[in-house]
């Protein structure tokens, strides 16, 4: 049984992807414990890059596995 190059690389940028998740999580909680009221729009961008790199790891994994085993 073969697996395909693109699954392993969707994988592998799923697994950076949830530490990324939870890294920036911690980050996001520590500005909001030490500054709750300036730090407002960059908390709102970190969520956002946050969840978009959950999503575009795995992707631009699935990308990169496909063209290294072709």
């Amino acid at each position: 049984m073969t697996v395909d190059p693109g699954v392993l690389g969707g994988l592998a940028g799923l697994v950076v992807g949830l530490v990324d998740f939870y890294v920036i999580g911690a980050v996001v909680d520590r500005m909001q414990r030490e500054r709750p009221a300036e730090r407002l729009g960059a908390k709102t961008a970190l969520n956002v890059a946050r969840i978009s790199q959950l999503i575009l790891f795995p992707v631009m994994g699935w990308f990169v596995g496909q063209t290294i085993a072709s």
